[in-house]
Order: structure tokens, then C-alpha cells, then sequence
């Protein structure tokens, strides 16, 4: 099996977005509502995560395996495929993300997801707030992590 390599989502990714969006979600936030159809979840990533994030893939066989969107400083996005977990792909987007931002990174986790926080937190990222749900679409609490940057890691 070759090694999954890191590129640019193009407009065609689409689809694949979608479903790996779907079924991270499913399989990490199973409390999660589920409140957009396949078809509407792949339309906003055509429509709006592509055209306003830097969203970049992990691909692998031509098979998109996970994705990172990142907008003004935010990681806004990040998910691979639960078939594909645990392989590093995760770290790898999210460090690819960390060198394209070295003045730092700002992301939401629901609050719930536990490990995905522990995840960030084992990245070097920092809690620093939390929110009662009302500001998420899911209403669903978060928390806000932040990390700081290449520049003040090396201070």
C-alpha cells in the first residue's frame, strides 16, 4: 500500500469530502444530531468550504482519505476516514495546517469529543474557552483550543 499524500482539494473532492465528513462524525459524535442530507453536505463543500477555506486532502490510490479546512487563523475542519484512523493522517494534516499558519491556529471541539481533544492537546494546542452550545448549529457545547505557533514554541 503506497503512502497517503497531502494535496490541495479540488472541486471534484466533493463528494469525497462529504462522506468522510459523514462518517468521521458518525463514528467519533454518534450523540451528534445529524441535521444536513449527504446531498446538502457535499453541496456546502462545493459551495462554501471550497470556495472560502484552504481545504487540503489526505489521499491515498487516488482514495481521499481525510481533510483539513483552515479560514483567517481557524481550523475549521478536520477529519479522516474512521476505516483509515490511526495511521497518522490526522497529525499529518494537522501539522501540514501548523506549518502553513506558524503564527498559530485557533480551532472549536465539541466539548464531548474527547478524543479529539485529547488529540489537540497532545498537538501542543491550548484550552482556552468553552461555549454553552448556542452559538452551534448542532447546540451542541464546545470548547475553543488555540495553538500558539511555531514562533512562541521556540522562545
Amino acid at each position: 500500500m503506497s503512502r497517503p499524500a497531502l494535496r490541495r482539494a479540488r472541486p471534484a473532492d466533493a463528494p469525497a469530502l462529504a462522506a468522510v465528513h459523514h462518517r468521521s462524525r458518525e463514528a467519533a459524535m454518534p450523540w451528534l444530531p445529524v441535521l444536513h442530507t449527504p446531498v446538502e453536505t457535499e453541496a456546502w463543500f462545493g459551495d462554501v468550504v471550497l470556495r472560502s477555506q484552504v481545504v487540503t486532502v489526505a489521499e491515498e490510490q487516488g482514495r481521499v482519505l481525510g481533510l483539513s479546512a483552515v479560514a483567517d487563523g481557524w481550523l475549521e475542519q478536520l477529519y479522516v476516514d474512521p476505516d483509515a484512523q490511526g495511521r497518522g493522517l490526522g497529525r499529518a494534516l494537522l501539522d501540514a495546517a501548523c506549518a502553513a499558519h506558524p503564527d498559530g491556529l485557533r480551532l472549536h471541539v465539541f466539548t464531548r469529543n474527547e478524543r479529539a481533544r485529547a488529540f489537540y492537546e497532545a498537538a501542543g494546542f491550548v484550552l482556552v474557552g468553552s461555549g454553552d452550545g448556542a452559538a452551534t448549529e448542532e447546540q451542541e457545547p464546545d470548547c475553543t483550543y488555540a495553538w500558539p505557533g511555531a514562533s512562541a514554541q521556540r522562545r
